[in-house]
């Protein structure tokens, strides 16, 4: 069967390009063969798209914090945050897409979120019938396949008719969940990011290692770790989203560490806002960024930073308030070090918290927390 992309100008085309990479992060000499070709779409066997469709259902299950797969279960962590699905735009084809080998009644799910539902019965689908999916064309897509144009006469270049059967949908809607990176509260809004690959060679074959270092531990640990720095003072919603995605990348050992920059690979990869309101509106696109943990030290400083962040949202009422401010102005300032290579903004982020450490009623784990920061940050501004 031929898989078909959708027009790069189509949010949906990355989806795709997300569960594709999962595949092709471990069959580099088949991505070399297709990688000219995705434009007039990837041919794949039936026992392919069963390999395709287990990769993504490996990842998944790491990434939703399962220790074996088990669909109800995959169902039940995905569902618990998915993205929103517009009605009744939607109606008729993502209910479609829901594939009727595994009976989904059958699990005690919370929520009923269609995208959760669509990716296990996918799963369940492709496996029980060993990749021998009847194909079916659609009419019309998801609306947030559609989140970057709206109506196909606007896309130019590519034919108006575009690639809409259920196999190449549904592979979306696995990257979909491979992708999505959970929601977050910016002020009174709530925003749904995604993380994805941009297209190139490197971030198709080599997005395993990426996604597995953002989300290893389960989904949720990502999602605090953003929330916790988008809802510091004066840190803007793409400081801390960058800020967030290398703290994960920090986390890697030194040969994960040394293949993402040895290309500079988080910069082959988009993190992606989406409001969620009458339609799926498009808030900004950021590529991730490498230089966190290129700089000498900076792999140590974002490790420390990250536990001092987290200690002072353990704290309560006066604490918590001294902490957060002075710590939400040094994020902006290693940032601001990391992405321009000048490092006298980590000498004023030190300047901004050894005051913290005098703190009378600071306790103990936290202030050992400071004095940490002050060491690393000494250590990184003299460190070449």
């Amino acid at each position: 069967m031929t898989v078909g992309l959708l027009p790069e100008n189509m949010f949906g085309r990355y989806l795709q390009l997300a569960a594709l990479s999962i595949y092709f992060s471990g069959r580099p000499s088949k991505l070399r063969a297709w990688y000219g070709q995705l434009n007039s779409g990837i041919q794949l066997t039936q026992g392919e798209l069963v390999e395709l469709v287990e990769s993504v259902r490996d990842f998944l299950v790491l990434k939703y914090g399962l220790d074996k797969y088990d669909p109800c279960q995959l169902l039940d962590r995905m569902s618990r945050d998915a993205p929103r699905f517009y009605m009744p735009n939607d109606n008729k084809v993502l209910s479609g897409l829901l594939f009727p080998s595994f009976n989904i009644e059958s699990c005690k799910v919370a929520q009923r979120k269609y995208y959760p539902e669509i990716a296990v019965s996918f799963i369940e689908e492709v496996r029980a019938k060993n990749g021998d999916i009847e194909v079916e064309v659609f009419k019309s897509i998801p609306m947030l396949f559609k989140s970057m144009i709206f109506s196909e006469e606007k896309v130019r270049g590519v034919p108006t008719v575009v690639a809409k059967d259920n196999v190449s949908l549904a592979i979306g809607v696995l990257g979909l969940m491979v992708s999505y990176a959970g929601r977050l509260r910016v002020g009174d809004k709530t925003l749904e990011t995604y993380v994805l690959p941009d297209g190139s060679m490197d971030s198709l074959s080599s997005s395993l290692l990426v996604y597995t270092l953002l989300f290893k531990g389960g989904l949720e640990q990502f999602k605090s770790l953003s929330q916790r720095l988008v809802d510091l003072p004066g840190v803007s919603v793409e400081r801390a989203l960058l800020t967030a995605t290398s703290i994960r990348l920090a986390m890697g050992g030194s040969a994960e560490l040394a293949e993402l920059t040895r290309s500079s690979l988080p910069e082959k990869f988009l993190i992606a806002r989406i409001s969620p309101e009458q339609r799926p509106n498009m808030t900004g696109i950021n590529h991730l960024t490498s230089a966190y943990i290129a700089m000498p030290g900076g792999t140590k400083l974002l490790r420390v930073l990250d536990a001092v962040v987290g200690g002072a949202y353990g704290q309560r009422g006066g604490v918590r308030e001294k902490v957060l401010s002075p710590l939400g102005e040094c994020v902006n300032l290693v940032s601001e070090s990391f992405l321009t290579g000048n490092k006298t903004h980590l000498v004023e982020c030190a300047r901004l918290m050894a005051p913290l450490y005098h703190v009378k009623d600071l306790p103990g784990e936290l202030r050992d927390g400071v004095a940490r920061l002050l060491n690393v940050l000494r250590d990184a501004y003299f460190e070449r």
